[in-house]
């Protein structure tokens, strides 16, 4: 366990950045950058770790003065190499006589912070010492489709809630419902739990969420802290995303015997999408929105059964249908 010192005098939170980068282009990766650079509340460390980018954003990362470490593209794990790169920056951060930090904040490359106070927003939920860890608001981009807004609206509510073990009986699976596109931790709850784990397709933030839950400590949903975080996958990359996901489920069947199934959630989701149709008509036409509605959600729900079925299935044909080919072709 790394040891935490806390600065008395300083009443600002301890707290360092940590962010994975893939080409993340260079237009977008400085409009990141300088959201990060207007907070009002500034991280004593930024880490990027980049698996090879070659676009340029290397330079704008080094002319901020981020720590960089650098991993195989092949090799990049979605909870280990988080995980890698917080240990590698501890180590340092020890060997050079710095103050750890008391919490961790995590974000995606193409996680813009909205606001200058969105990490203070986020951090000032640790006030709560029954917090272990706290997740942000995610808003779509100006350019998103219909279906990211209504995926934004349904996922992230405008009302702060604290959830514990207790809730699972109210909330399901939903319960453990967490994402480091925009998360913090405690860092002694996060290592407390033995940090990220490795090995899977995706979903080391539910996981997470999950075992801290289970050690009788709470999350924290903070909507006063928000980044523009949305995607525009097309019918395939749903249908693969959902394939990873039931890859995931079925791989940590304890979160289905904790918590219970997510089947139910589809059937909120699909009444949910049908009422946003209707009431924001200059979004999609609601006929032609019900249409992509239903295809697209036809695709995602055979994607997540395939997922679970993913070990009757051929290695090949695993690696084709994921959307996060690196899982499988680590295991050839």
């Amino acid at each position: 366990m790394f040891e935490i010192t806390r600065q008395g005098e300083n009443p600002s939170p301890q707290f360092w950045v940590i962010v994975p980068t893939l080409n993340p282009g260079l237009a977008a990766w400085a409009q990141w950058i300088d959201a990060l650079n207007g907070q009002s509340c500034q991280p004593q460390k930024v880490v990027v770790v980049d698996s090879g980018s070659i676009d340029g954003s290397l330079e704008l990362t080094q002319a901020a003065g981020f720590s960089v470490w650098h991993v195989d593209a092949q090799n990049f794990d979605h909870g280990g190499t988080r995980q890698w790169a917080l240990v590698q920056a501890l180590e340092v951060a020890k060997t050079e006589g710095d103050v750890a930090p008391e919490y961790v904040v995590f974000l995606t490359q193409d996680a813009v912070l909205s606001e200058p106070q969105s990490l203070c927003q986020l951090t000032v939920a640790f006030q709560d010492p029954q917090i272990a860890a706290v997740f942000g608001k995610q808003l779509p981009k100006p350019n998103a489709p219909w279906m990211e807004h209504h995926t934004r609206a349904f996922n992230y509510s405008a009302t702060s809630y604290k959830v514990g073990l207790a809730d699972k009986a109210r909330l399901g699976l939903k319960t453990c419902f967490f994402s480091n596109s925009f998360g913090a931790y405690r860092l002694q709850s996060l290592m407390s739990v033995g940090g990220f784990p490795s090995g899977l397709p995706l979903g080391e933030d539910s996981f997470t969420a999950a075992k801290l839950l289970l050690l009788g400590q709470s999350l924290q949903y903070q909507a006063t802290a928000a980044v523009y975080h949305s995607h525009s996958y097309n019918g395939v990359q749903s249908f693969q995303r959902m394939f990873d996901t039931g890859v995931f489920h079925a791989q940590n069947n304890w979160l289905v015997q904790k918590f219970g199934k997510p089947e139910g959630e589809g059937i909120r989701l699909i009444l949910s999408q049908w009422a946003f149709l209707k009431a924001h008509p200059h979004l999609q036409n609601k006929w032609i929105g019900a249409l992509e509605m239903l295809f697209t959600n036809g695709l995602k729900f055979c994607g997540y059964k395939l997922g679970t079925l993913h070990r009757f299935l051929p290695h090949a044909l695993n690696t084709r249908l994921a959307m996060y080919k690196s899982f499988w072709q680590k295991r050839a």
